[in-house]
This record gives structure tokens, sequence and C-alpha cells, in this order.
């Protein structure tokens, strides 16, 4: 369960789980622009076995700070809570862990997403809620003062979408005030489509669209991603065993890779490098949990596809996902 971000300096921070799938631990390593490999694995979670790294829709997120502090959440096994920690300021490892949640919304299922803005507010989503999906919501605790203290948690997605409760949900924060969070909505159980949460003045506000129609009686069990570029970010999601991108200011224009699967295309990751070319990746595999084939397509900053699609060799693991960042000008993917 691969998650990737880079920070001001160029250095790619990855978080995988190992140890275990339903219990397991949390790593952090780094791999410096020009670096011959990667860092020494640091443990996160300072409660051992208590990750759940259950795929797709578990593991860790992270988000890097302006000062350099990386803030991870994940979800909690026995009991079942979200739960934070960020970086010491000296960069020796990480503190002590902490629960966000107290398990009152209800219950939780998929992994929680962070964002980070440049006036030092840590933002952690999650979606819980009653016994259906259409009764679920999105919730946010904001952090205020760079991690120190969080706000109760609050609702921020609109009563009548609800949320598909064994889908992945992802933040970022863009320039300003800007928050963007792709969730699954669930509304009447049916109404799947992938939705777009929009915060404007830090967290206090949120608007909620529709990206793209899917209409489902049952859960899908799908991820979505967002990554930042030179024109704002990237959302990408998938809508019936197709993937597909768009930037979150022209909803309007979707693009997706040519030809045609064998098996369902699912969990797609993006990456954006800085003169506007987009990378999709993604696995194709039949059911839920198998991580299939990774393949992946590069497109120029008009959408259209650039070169032959890609792929790597072997599997994804069964689970898991792959991750896509730009290094020095280069999209690296990682599964």
């Amino acid at each position: 369960m691969p998650r990737a971000v880079v920070d001001a300096e160029g250095t790619v921070h990855l978080v995988y789980v190992a140890d275990g799938t339903d219990r397991g631990n949390l790593f952090h390593v780094t791999h410096g622009s020009g670096a011959p490999g990667w860092s020494e694995p640091q443990r996160v979670n300072s409660r051992a076995l208590a990750v759940a790294g259950v795929g797709p829709i578990d593991g860790a997120q992270l988000a890097i700070g302006s000062d350099g502090r990386v803030h991870v959440v994940w979800l909690q096994s026995e009991p079942a809570r979200f739960v934070y920690t960020r970086s010491r300021e000296d960069g020796s490892g990480f503190e002590p862990q902490r629960e966000l949640s107290t398990g009152d919304e209800g219950d939780l299922e998929a992994g929680p997403a962070v964002a980070v803005d440049h006036g030092g507010g840590v933002f952690a989503f999650w979606h819980a809620g009653a016994d259906e999906d259409a009764r679920r919501s999105v919730y946010l605790t904001a952090s205020r003062d760079g991690g120190t203290t969080f706000e109760p948690a609050r609702r921020v997605s609109s009563d009548a979408e609800g949320a598909c409760a064994c889908c992945g949900l992802s933040a970022m924060s863009g320039p300003a005030a800007d928050l963007n969070v792709a969730y699954r909505g669930a509304g009447d159980n049916v109404r799947r489509g992938q939705r777009l949460l929009t915060s404007t003045d830090a967290g206090r506000t949120f608007s909620d669209r529709l990206i793209d129609p899917w209409t489902l009686a049952a859960c899908p069990v799908s991820t979505t991603t967002l990554a930042a570029g030179p024109g704002g970010p990237t959302v990408a999601w998938e809508t019936e065993g197709q993937v597909y991108f768009a930037d979150v200011d022209r909803l309007d224009a979707v693009r997706s890779p040519p030809g045609r699967a064998r098996f369902r295309r699912k969990n797609p990751v993006v990456a954006v490098d800085p003169r506007g070319d987009t990378l999709l990746a993604w696995g194709d595999g039949p059911g839920f949990a198998f991580g299939g084939s990774l393949h992946w397509q590069v497109f120029d900053s008009a959408g259209r596809p650039l070169g032959e699609p890609g792929g790597g060799p072997g599997m994804i693991l069964t689970g898991s996902v792959a991750a896509a960042v730009v290094q020095d000008d280069r999209f690296l993917v990682i599964y």
C-alpha cells in the first residue's frame, strides 16, 4: 500500500504497510534527488501491529508541511480508530500516534486522508456513519496550529449524497486556503458517482460537486487520487471499469487511456510534471482485492496521449495499489 509525496527539496517521502495486513506496521522512507537508493525505514506507528493494511482502501496517507514536517494518517485496527502523527521537529522519527476519532461517528471502514496548507493548517478527512451507505458522511477534523491540537470532527459532505463505505478518498490543499477532497457518494444507496468537496476558506465551508455519475446498487471498492500540477490539482478516479482524470477546475475536460482492457481498470494514480504532462497509472485485474497488472499512459498538457502505453514487470501485489510522483522532472511509479 505505497503512498508517496515530494517535498520542496525534491525528496520523495514514501509510507507503506509491512508485517501483516489486518494488523501491520507502517514505515517511512525517503529518496533524495539524485540519491542512489532509499533511506533506512523508520516505523511510523508507536503502537506495534495496529495498522489496518487491507487494500486497496486502507494503508496510510501523508502530506508535507511548508516547514518540511511529515503528517501521516491511517486506520488503526482493534479498536478501529483514525490515527494521526507527525515527524518530530528535529527529524528523529515520529511523535506518538494520536487518535482523531472516537468511533461515535459510526462504522469506520476505509482509510482517512490528510492535507496541509501553507498557513500551518492540517486537515484530516474520513467517512463514517450508519449501517447503510446512503446515511454516511465525510468528516473533517482540522488543526490550526500545525498538528498540535485538533478541532472536534464534523460533517462536511452533503447529507443527501451519502458516502460509499468501502471506497477510498483523497485530499489535497492548493494555493491560498483551497482544499479539495475526492470521495465516492452513495445517494439512495445507488448513486455511486465520484464527488469533489472544495473549500476556499481553509475548511470552514465546502461545496460538494459531482465529478462523474455511476449508478450501482453495491460498493465497487474503488480508490481515487489528487495530485498537484502547474495549473492546479488534478483528480483521478474509476467509473464502470475505466479510469479517468481531470483538472479540478475543468471537470468537463475528462481524459481516459485509449483502448479497451481485458479486465477492470481500477485504482488510478496521477502525477503532473512542471510542463503540465500527466501520467495516469492503474491496475488491470478481476476482483476488488486483486492488484492486477500495472499500466500507465502519459498525456500532454492538452490531454493528448504521448507515446505508447507502458507497464511494469510483474503484478501489483494483491490488496495493494501503485503510487506515482514527479522527481527530477521524471515520473516515478512505485508498486
